[in-house]
């Protein structure tokens, strides 16, 4: 009898669960979606409350406070990009189970205080234009854009219960298929990420649309040996379509006549501090009470901060110099007024130091990732030179990011975020 009670007990949080997998799918990414990430909600429950009773110590000397949003949270959450706007502009939905603490929710923790009806649904956004939201008693939908694009006619949309894709699309069935903490689909490209005892996992397939990537072996500069940040980026830049000027300060700064003396190959490291001749300005009044300027010559420690790139130099120190951002053989100090920056050039190479007296390294080695990023936190965080930092990379150990080139038009990439405490879920410490 008891067997068939556990058995009729497993079968119904079975079909439960399997109901909320099958109508999170329903009307909730719009026919549009370019980029979609999948948030498997119901398997991060079941892997928290598993590392909960293994590390519940962790927990229970955890100061985190219940969050009340007024959402109905689904099995799965979408979040992804449309055709219509640029890949910095993300949209969600999602139900609503309490207006009232949804209401409160974003008002404290998202910060928009400014609403206004619309006759169908409220509508509330940052005053910086970067944060939209749009409510009612059923949805919930939001649109964030790191450019400030206009979102409100995708959330109307959403709102109104229109153009949505439906669970038959071939990118929803790539999804469902997908069986992981995080997964997305973009074109023909899939990836998957997962949150472990330690350290977050990530891998997938995309495609350089703006770089060439050529073969499967590569070579990048020997690095320092106490270099605790390395990466390299092996791929020419296609530039067969005008980029657009950036503005940075007051200076405008055109990538294309860059790009064109650049040969594609790209490298920085982070190594032991230098040390930099600098000024210290202090003020103080002469005999006529006059406040004048007085300046005292010292020596300060700065980041050692060694990149190469691989180019046609004297075409493009021409136009650094040109466009303001070389000057007197450093950069630009209106730029980047933190440390100076020195240049140096050889016939197939520049390179940019904080060390007024760093060398050309000829030393290569071979490769077979066209990209590759490796940081030390813990070491990062002993040299004490990016004190705004710390609050983000006290949880965390290391990170390592690498890329293949798989065929012309396909690269495979890998990501490993390692934590500190190697027994308790990264997603645990994230957070």
């Amino acid at each position: 009898m008891l067997a068939a009670v556990v058995l009729l007990l497993l079968a119904l949080a079975y079909g439960y669960l399997s109901l909320r997998r099958y109508t999170s799918y329903r009307h909730r990414i719009h026919s549009d979606a370019a980029f979609i990430i999948k948030v498997d909600v119901d398997r991060i429950y079941r892997t928290l409350a598993a590392d909960y009773l293994l590390n519940s110590s962790h927990y229970k000397k955890s100061k985190r406070s219940s969050l009340k949003t007024g959402l109905d949270i689904p099995a799965n959450v979408f979040i992804y990009t449309v055709h219509s706007r640029s890949a910095q502009t993300y949209f969600c939905s999602l139900p609503v189970s309490d207006t009232a603490e949804l209401r409160v929710f974003i008002n404290k923790k998202l910060g928009i205080t400014r609403f206004k009806y619309t006759g169908k649904y409220i509508l509330g956004s940052l005053a910086n234009g970067g944060l939209t939201v749009a409510f009612n008693e059923q949805t919930f939908a939001v649109g964030y854009s790191l450019k400030k694009e206009n979102v409100q006619e995708i959330l109307e949309q959403l709102m109104n219960g229109e153009n949505f894709l439906p669970d038959t699309d071939p990118g929803i069935k790539k999804l469902k298929a997908l069986s992981a903490h995080l997964a997305y689909v973009f074109e023909e490209y899939t990836g998957t990420g997962q949150f472990k005892a330690g350290h977050f996992h990530m891998q997938g397939d995309f495609n350089f649309k703006g770089l060439r990537v050529q073969g499967k072996v590569f070579n990048h500069r020997v690095f320092d040996k106490d270099a605790i940040l390395k990466l390299w980026l092996d791929a020419k830049p296609i530039t067969t379509h005008r980029l657009a000027p950036l503005q940075l300060k007051t200076h405008t700064i055109y990538p294309d006549s860059l790009l064109k003396y650049c040969n594609g190959y790209f490298d920085i490291e982070l190594s032991k501090p230098v040390n930099q001749a600098d000024t210290l300005i202090t003020y103080e009044y002469n005999d006529d009470f006059e406040k004048v300027a007085v300046t005292t010559p010292r020596m300060v420690r700065v980041p050692g901060i060694n990149s190469m790139l691989s180019a046609r130099p004297t075409g493009l120190m021409n136009q650094l110099v040109a466009q303001g951002i070389l000057k007197g053989g450093k950069v630009n100090p209106q730029l980047f007024p933190l440390y100076s920056v020195y240049t140096k050039y050889r016939p197939s190479a520049l390179l940019f130091s904080t060390n007024e007296h760093a060398a050309f390294s000829g030393l290569k080695t071979q490769t077979p990732y066209f990209f590759y990023l490796e940081t030390d936190f813990r070491k990062l965080s002993e040299q004490e030179q990016f004190p705004l930092l710390e609050t983000y990379i006290k949880t965390l150990r290391k990170l390592e990011v690498s890329a293949l080139n798989v065929k012309p038009g396909l690269q495979h990439f890998e990501m490993d975020l390692y934590f500190r405490l190697k027994q308790v879920n990264a997603l645990a410490q994230l957070f």
